[in-house]
């Protein structure tokens, strides 16, 4: 059950003991099940059974469906995948299990027949498992397997087909890659590697099949797996009224089951299906003229934090749309600004509350002109003062961004960039960004155009008409839709095809004709810092190095190098040097220098030495940030043994040395 319906009064102690004894009994019984099936496979294996034998195959396909009966139990969807993690780990360190599956699949790659019956029930596995096991999703993704399941839908599309109202052989495989591949879009982020397999138009040829089109229990799940991977062109191919209208009923039947599903799908899932299609502008007010916002209520006030966040993103998508905006605001039927005011300020899960924030801050503007919500949303957000330089980008490009920050950080810059992912108060922190930013960079790439967040920090920075430098970083992508419209007329800095070194210069020049760095009169553009008596005459730079104000001809403050300029260059260069050797720590090396520094193995042994590079230049490049990671590394509640491992960790970050030499 995951409803959050009120009983009308408390149970006795001795029920709520009762009914936690219940679900003990009820995981244990699930966990021995599949632990036998898990065993029975072991040991066909070790007779050396193939997987295609029935010694092997049977428990197999015990396992499979097992698994996948998790998600049909009488628990809480956190606790159901809590489970069916923990299951799923233990058949992924059974040996050579999964490599081998795969494997299986693979032998039919140069041939594409139809699949055998053995065949179906690993990609049964793969179906179930990937629900649960961000680790297993990884794992498919980087093998061949997403090709070749390509492959397959394209070598059958042609004999694809219904009889006697059940689907063939290619039928039901078609819904377990579909099934697959939704899932691993879904519970682990690999949709770029899904796109990348060419599973689009394949999807999409489907769903212009004529069997499909008038099969809405085969369409939807053909969808949603398509729904993961569209551009902006894409959408207006998918999704009719009689799809939409499917999953609105969907939602509402979900959420009044017992078993909190309908026809096999949740309520989270099916609006995850319309916050896909929300994201193009083609559809947004479509779906709201279809009646999305009704369900979409009903589920952002349930209980479990994957229905609130859903809902809430699904409506940050829709909110992008002026007309809808003011449905927003002046719809007392459903009464979305309500409820997104009651998650903003008391939803127990920080990320439902920064969501429910993020739609409000979307509708500012018109609840600004609300006599009846200007006052909520002055309380949420407030103004501030501007001048930096700030860098709006997608986490994918980050390794770039951090090149142009450094470079643009020492031309005299001051630079706002959210190096580690904000969590808490992310709206309240993105907002202050924003206003006291005198330039936006906008990173564009195909995983900001798709991004909620993204699209609200460039929105909110044109609103406020903050200046703005489009800069290219993703090799494989034309902008389109909603980015292609914003930065339409701009001049972009591209970092893809064009030299590093001459964009930076560029980018620097135009940076030095438009940035403000502090309030003041301004006088032919150019503008004149008043520096109170109380400032101190250094500034800490980004990188955590003392910078000195030194006032120009027209009164402006710039950034200079300190004295020590040179002997700092060198020591960036020493760091540098041994960085990259250190980074190359294979992990049994690392795990050595791991014991040298006396670091905890349970908190590090899952990191590289790579990663300990990057806390490293975090610390140099953005202190703030890294004290604000570091002191949470340690996972407990005990602040003074937090302390205590944060300044452990700090200390041997001096020490990233190999040999005796460098020491």
């Amino acid at each position: 059950m995951f409803s959050t319906k009120p009983s009308g009064r408390k149970s006795p102690s001795k029920k709520k003991t009762s009914k936690e004894d219940k679900k003990m009994t009820l995981q244990n019984r699930i966990t021995v099940k599949i632990n036998g099936c898990l065993s029975d496979v072991r040991e066909g294996r070790s007779k050396g059974k193939s997987l295609d034998s029935p010694e092997v195959c049977e428990p197999l396909r015990e396992l499979a469906n097992e698994i996948g009966f998790i998600m049909s139990q009488e628990l809480k969807l956190s606790e159901k995948f809590e489970l069916g993690d923990k299951l799923c780990t233990d058949v992924l360190k059974e040996e050579t299990l999964v490599d081998d599956m795969i494997d299986f699949c693979l032998q039919n790659i140069n041939k594409l027949s139809p699949i055998s019956s053995e065949e179906e029930v690993t990609w049964t596995f793969f179906m179930n498992g990937t629900i649960f096991s961000s680790d297993l999703s990884r794992k498919l993704s980087k093998s061949k397997l997403l090709e070749y399941g390509k492959d397959i839908l394209e070598a059958t599309h042609d004999s694809y087909m219904y009889v006697n109202g059940k689907s063939t052989i290619h039928g039901s495989i078609l819904e377990l890659i579909a099934a697959t591949t939704h899932n691993m879009c879904t519970f682990c982020d690999v949709t770029s590697d899904v796109r990348a397999a060419g599973y689009l138009p394949v999807y999409l040829k489907y769903l212009e099949s004529d069997i499909v089109k008038h099969d809405l229990l085969v369409r939807v799940p053909i969808l949603a797996a398509a729904s993961d991977i569209m551009n902006e062109h894409d959408a207006s191919m998918a999704g009719s009224r009689d799809d939409v209208e499917y999953m609105i009923c969907g939602i509402g039947e979900a959420i009044r089951c017992v078993s909190g599903q309908y026809d096999g799908w949740f309520a989270f899932e099916l609006a995850k299906i319309i916050g896909n299609l929300a994201i193009f502008d083609s559809n947004k007010k479509l779906l709201v003229e279809y009646g999305v916002l009704e369900p979409l209520i009903k589920l952002a006030k349930q209980s479990e934090e994957i229905e609130q966040i859903t809902a809430t993103k699904v409506l940050a998508h829709l909110a992008f749309d002026d007309d809808n905006k003011k449905t927003f605001v002046s719809d007392t039927q459903t009464d979305v600004v309500t409820t997104l005011f009651d998650l903003a300020r008391s939803s127990r899960y920080p990320d439902v509350r920064e969501s429910a924030k993020g739609v409000l801050w979307t509708l500012s503007e018109q609840l600004h002109s609300s006599t009846k919500y200007a006052d909520l949303v002055q309380e949420l957000f407030g103004k501030k003062t501007k001048g930096h330089v700030m860098i709006s980008y997608s986490r994918e490009q980050r390794p770039l961004l951090l090149r142009i920050k450094q470079a643009i950080t020492e031309a005299g810059f001051s630079v706002w960039m959210d190096i580690e992912q904000m969590r808490e108060n992310v709206y309240d922190r993105m907002a202050e960004a924003i206003q006291e930013a005198s330039v936006v960079l906008i990173s564009m790439s195909y995983s900001y155009q798709r991004s909620e967040y993204c699209r609200r920090e460039a929105a909110y920075a044109s609103s406020l008409k903050r200046a703005r430098i489009p800069l290219l970083v993703d090799p494989g992508y034309t902008a389109e839709g909603w980015l292609a419209l914003m930065t339409a007329g701009d001049y972009h800095y591209d970092f893809v095809r064009k030299p590093f070194e001459t964009k930076i210069v560029e980018l620097i020049k135009e940076l030095e004709r438009r940035c403000v760095k502090s309030q003041g009169d301004t006088t032919d553009g150019i503008i004149k810092q008043e520096v109170s008596p109380q400032q101190s005459s250094q500034a800490v730079s980004s990188h955590g190095v003392p910078s000195y104000n030194v006032p120009s001809a027209h009164g402006q403050i710039h950034s200079s190098p300190p004295p020590t300029h040179t002997e700092e260059s060198a020591q960036s260069k020493k760091h540098s040097k041994r960085w990259k050797k250190f980074s190359k720590l294979n992990q049994e090396e690392f795990m050595v220098w791991l014991e040298k520094q006396n670091l905890p193995r349970d908190i590090f042994e899952s990191y590289r030495a790579k990663d300990i590079v990057f806390f490293a230049q975090m610390k140099e490049e953005s202190p703030d940030n890294y004290y604000r990671h570091v002191m949470k590394l340690s996972k407990t509640k005990n602040k003074v043994e937090a302390f205590k491992m944060a300044a452990d960790f700090t200390k041997s970050l001096e020490h990233l040395k190999i040999t005796k030499e460098e020491s």
